[in-house]
């Protein structure tokens, strides 16, 4: 143990950390060609894009249950089907890349929020790299869930990373590009719609106007390519697709589920094995108490979201991780990829753990919620506790619960901000 102890601050060396950044690289690469043989949601993204091309109706002659996105998404899988036509290989090739580089652009965005400087891929001019503890500790945290979108293919990167760059980007005044990509990442998905009412209740009204309309024009440009009778057919069948709703098994950790598997199904926490098709219940008790726990969020929100906020300021980004984190809980499923939403409120508790400048019971708080959080939802890997514990840790919610703690963290900090106006030097 001592050896240990002396052993860390040598990765706090310039030598330390460039060996930190060649272990992350080997890693980088090992991952790629071991994602690359992955299917997961890439498979259907590659048959929805075959689907296009072939003019087939592209929800109606998919099985059921693959294709779940929205009619604009569909162009999106051309691209990705053509790649694939040489070898799949190709195409998943390239989407790993594309993921690692919104990855990077994503943790260059957090370095820049919480602790004002670039991000540095060598760490030796300046700036933060991937070696330095502000940004792997939280890098570390998030891990399970980062990975997540690799192992399935998932574009939850790609949306996390675009939204938070285009709040970035209206916080610098920059409106044209960001709310363009607010809007093009709620076409894709319809997660990051919820910035849009937070931007109305923060009074900034033409920031929520255009990027309603450039969500709008992105959802309705499939129009160009199938023509107004077949997209509306198309939004009408995704539309019943989405009604249909999905299971509450253990890879659904929405707080639905959560409820559903505790009061519709009556499954306590740890004694029921792990279950994929588990069909929701639609009790009314579930539905009540689902409505109720979004009540206090709402409640939680509007009481520590008051007063006039620059849209610059740490108070603004501790608000978007509230949104973030009820943008991915509270719909009818929340997969584990989902939270990778998680990367920027970890960065800002540790950042406040971190700040010698506060008094040490804020300072333990902050750490508190880091290490409950990590200790629930993080264990729950199946390469750390095996399968079986895994789906049992799954079916009880213990991942939503790591997240809620992160949520009621940041209400926490939210709340801090406000009774020092902002000034806890953070």
């Amino acid at each position: 143990m001592a050896s240990l102890r002396a052993l860390l601050p040598w990765f706090q060396t310039a030598r330390g950390r460039s060996f930190i950044l060649r272990v992350l690289l080997l890693a980088a690469i090992i991952g790629f060609f071991v994602y690359i043989r992955r299917t997961g949601d890439f498979a259907g993204y590659l048959l929805v894009g075959n689907l296009v091309l072939d003019g087939r109706n592209i929800y109606l002659d998919s099985p059921p249950g693959i294709n779940t996105w929205p009619p604009f998404f569909s162009l999106l899988c051309v691209p990705l089907a053509l790649l694939a036509r040489p070898t799949p290989f190709l195409a998943r090739g390239v989407w790993v890349l594309l993921n690692y580089g919104f990855l990077l652009l994503t943790l260059h965005l957090v370095s820049r929020l919480v602790y004002g400087q670039n991000l540095s891929l060598r760490g030796r001019t300046g700036g933060l790299s991937l070696a330095h503890a502000e940004l792997l500790l939280p890098l570390l945290l998030t891990y399970y869930y980062v990975t997540s979108n690799f192992e399935h293919l998932q574009i939850n990167i790609l949306i996390f990373c675009l939204t938070l760059l285009g709040l970035v980007l209206q916080s610098a005044g920059r409106d044209f590009k960001a709310d363009m990509a607010i809007g093009f990442a709620a076409a894709v998905k319809i997660m990051p719609v919820l910035f849009i009412p937070y931007l109305v209740y923060r009074r900034r009204f033409r920031a929520a106007a255009y990027s309603t309309v450039w969500a709008a024009l992105f959802s309705l440009s499939p129009i160009l390519v199938y023509g107004w009778r077949r997209f509306l057919e198309y939004a009408l069948t995704w539309r019943r697709v989405l009604e249909t709703g999905w299971g509450v098994g253990k890879m659904n950790q929405s707080v639905f589920a959560m409820w559903d598997r505790l009061l519709g199904h009556g499954m306590l926490p740890l004694l029921t094995a792990g279950q994929n098709g588990l069909v929701k219940t639609d009790a009314g008790l579930v539905t009540a108490v689902w409505y109720g726990t979004l009540a206090v969020v709402v409640l939680a929100a509007l009481f520590t979201f008051r007063g006039r906020i620059r849209q610059d300021s740490r108070e603004a980004v501790v608000e978007w991780c509230v949104v973030f984190i009820v943008a991915a809980l509270f719909g009818p499923v929340a997969w584990k990829a989902y939270l990778v939403v998680l990367l920027l409120p970890n960065a800002l508790l540790y950042k406040v753990w971190g700040s010698a400048g506060l008094d040490r019971k804020t300072r333990r708080i902050s750490g508190a919620i880091l290490l409950s959080s990590f200790a629930l939802g993080g264990p729950s890997s199946r390469e750390i506790v095996g399968k079986s514990l895994s789906g049992r840790l799954e079916m009880s919610s213990c991942i939503t619960l790591a997240a809620l703690i992160v949520l009621a963290g940041m209400f926490w900090l939210r709340g801090r901000l406000l009774r020092t106006d902002g000034t806890m030097g953070i």
